[in-house]
């Protein structure tokens, strides 16, 4: 009756406690809108790396801009450095000027080469953060949180009992069949990935120990008193297994605990011959178990009728169980199987016409006894193995715990009611949100008695039946009954997993005779706070991440819009460096601009010291008519001598760069004609 997750999936904001407060922020958005937010913070870390070289260049350019006169190639490189706003671009325009200068400047390659570098580290740098700003995903995990309308639990309504049987019955057959497939597929060495991806953990784990004590009385266990296969789940974490989501002073711990072994027959088997006209079974040998009364019989346990083994009948699997501490129960086991703190499942195995290609020396399956079979008129003879006894028998002990992890306290382990009275006593000091997560978790563990992981499915529940062809059994180990105490346990396992997410999002079909108990109002946070593995269909960012990138991001867009203009202040402020600004603002591409066609003698320019220089309105400037396309100018160009200032000028010079090594630079004065 297990239901996907995926249409509860919440989106908005919420706190991964696995991660705490601040590193667990996380927001869940729809598929559409988390892939337009990675997109958009791709582009924002690009621009934020284009913002980081604005910096870098205004660094840069700053640092080399001395008083002194410099060559040609500095000059070209400090205009690069205050006008290509790509780190790319400006790397790919400064090994330009390598070529262009090789055989007019000193040493271009080795003075060109750190400011290549710079532009290409800032490029590489930002480029891989804006491909991994994507991470931003994946620190938040797979992991989402589920809220339904429907939370609840499944209960009875009505008074019919037969009704409330059917319908227990078509709760309990659901769930033990979905339990069992995912058990089958996510369980084990073989893990089929696209079935495991919901739950928290794709497994519960558990310890196991071959060699355990006897559960029961010690002359009962096939084995004798060190027989017994114990699993144990150890401490299973509410938040971290079953992705209840809480803070750690809120979760915890459950612990389940199951001791099987085979038992002997011998001693609580009577045959007797059915004598009553009216049976089915008349003229029968019947054998007797009594291994404890039933309600429903007056002096056995169990009857198999031997002439079963007559005709084509499989493996026949019957359960029954005791609930230790119980106000009534359906069977109560002999003082040799029973216990005052466990819950007691007893399974009783009837070969019935199955035939064994080997021998087996498992106890539940023992078959020892040759049976030759011959064919096709006695030219083709066949052995097989028959099973020793017509009924083999197991059993086993469950146990549960609750602990407060917290101040390290538990309740006794110990039969599932017992447990519940002692989570109410309250020993172990459990707070309000503790105590209804135990309680959420109380409801589930009725169910997980290895008697629930069998009885509906009765002989199909043997992992032997799966290797049965026309009744034939391909061989068997002689620990095959620890392979199947292992599936039923994985069984139960799954059903604790299935079943807690079941609360969250609501049981996807409810039977006549049962209806849908919301929680009241203590236990309404269970409705929302549900962690599963995401299946698609959503996607979760880290709310951490995403502030960092935002926040450094336009941190240094901000810088780069900025520094230029309050460095530029500050050292007007204080009268320091000023020649510094100056230059900055003189290489960018508008002052350049300017400078060209004002030394030209073209327009009536103003602001000739800020970042965009104006000219008078009404005047239009342009590329004369005629001019030289091999070396053109805007007009007719003053001359100077090499000596000349620069500003007031005199001589002409014929190239402004063909002569290596010719410096210039900005006298003082300058600064007051507009250069």
């Amino acid at each position: 009756m297990s239901q996907t997750a995926a249409p509860f999936v919440h989106t908005g904001p919420w706190i991964n406690w696995s991660h705490g407060l601040v590193l667990g922020s996380t927001i869940t958005l729809s598929e559409r809108d988390g892939e337009l937010l990675t997109a958009f913070l791709g582009i924002f870390v690009t621009g934020a790396g284009a913002a980081c070289w604005k910096i870098m260049s205004f660094a840069l350019h700053q640092h080399r801009s001395p008083r002194d006169p410099q060559d040609g190639i500095h000059h070209q490189q400090q205009a690069i450095l205050q006008n290509t706003g790509s780190p790319f671009g400006a790397s790919a325009e400064l090994v330009s000027l390598v070529w262009y200068w090789r055989k007019h400047a000193l040493r271009p390659l080795v003075r060109t080469l750190p400011l290549v570098a710079l532009a290409l580290l800032n490029f590489v740098l930002f480029g891989v953060a804006g491909v991994f700003s994507s991470e931003v995903t994946k620190a938040a995990g797979n992991e989402t949180l589920i809220r339904s309308s429907d939370c609840g639990f499944l209960n009875f309504s009505g008074n019919a009992v037969s009704q409330h049987s059917a319908a227990f019955n078509d709760v309990d057959v659901n769930d033990t069949f979905a339990a069992t497939t995912y058990s089958r597929a996510c369980y084990g060495s073989s893990q089929s990935l696209l079935q495991c991806a919901q739950y928290p953990q794709q497994q519960l784990p558990w310890k196991v120990n071959q060699n355990a004590t006897c559960p029961f009385a010690p002359d009962l266990c096939f084995y004798g008193a060190s027989s017994a296969y114990e699993m144990d789940t150890g401490h299973i974490d509410s938040h971290q297994a079953l992705g209840i989501n809480a803070p750690k002073f809120e979760r915890i711990q459950y612990r389940k605990v199951t001791t099987c072994s085979p038992i002997h027959t011998r001693g609580y088997v009577t045959e007797v011959n059915d004598t009553n006209p009216s049976d089915l079974a008349y003229g029968d040998t019947l054998q007797q178990f009594d291994y404890g009364s039933v309600l429903s019989i007056s002096n056995y346990t169990y009857q198999y009728d031997t002439h079963n083994i007559v005709g084509s009948n499989s493996y026949q699997l019957t359960s029954l169980a005791y609930l230790a501490g119980a106000a009534s129960n359906a069977w109560y086991p002999v003082d040799a199987l029973n216990r005052t703190d466990a819950d007691v499942s007893l399974f009783l195995l009837a070969p019935n016409s199955v035939r064994y290609e080997a021998p087996v020396t498992d106890p539940f399956y023992a078959a020892t006894t040759p049976f030759n079979l011959s064919i096709d008129g006695g030219t083709t003879n066949y052995t097989y193995y028959t099973s020793d006894q017509w009924v083999n028998a197991l059993a086993c002990t469950d146990q549960h715990q609750y602990c407060n992890p917290t101040n390290k306290q538990c309740t006794p382990l110990t039969s599932l009611v017992l447990a519940h009275k002692s989570l109410f006593e309250n020993k172990i000091s459990l707070n309000q949100a503790q105590m209804v997560t135990a309680l959420r978790l109380d409801l589930i563990t009725q169910f997980l008695t290895t008697y629930f992981s069998v009885n509906s499915r009765g002989a199909s529940a043997l992992r032997a039946s799966e290797t049965v062809n026309n009744l034939d059994q391909i061989p068997l180990p002689n620990n095959q009954w620890m392979t199947e105490v292992s599936t039923w346990f994985s069984v139960s396992m799954a059903k604790l997993q299935q079943r807690v997410i079941e609360y969250a999002t609501g049981p996807g079909y409810i039977p006549d005779g049962m209806t849908l108990s919301r929680p009241v109002e203590q236990q309404e946070k269970m409705c929302k706070n549900q962690i599963v593995r995401s299946s698609g269909g959503t996607i979760s960012f880290s709310v951490l991440g995403v502030a960092i990138i935002l926040i450094l991001g336009a941190a240094l867009i901000f810088t780069s819009l900025v520094l230029p203009t309050a460095i530029g202040l500050l050292r007007k402020w204080l009268k320091w460096k000023e020649y510094k600004g100056l230059q900055w603002t003189l290489d960018g591409k508008l002052q350049l601009q300017r400078l060209a066609y004002e030394e030209a003698g073209q327009g009536h320019w103003s602001g000739g010291a800020s970042s965009v220089p104006l000219m008078r309105k009404g005047d239009l400037i342009g590329v004369p008519e005629g001019v030289d396309t091999t070396h053109p100018r805007l007009g007719r160009a003053r001359r100077h001598s090499e000596g000349g200032n620069l500003a007031t000028g005199t001589p002409e010079i014929e190239s402004l760069m063909g002569d290596k090594g010719m410096r210039y630079k900005v006298e003082p004065e300058a600064m007051h004609h507009g250069y």
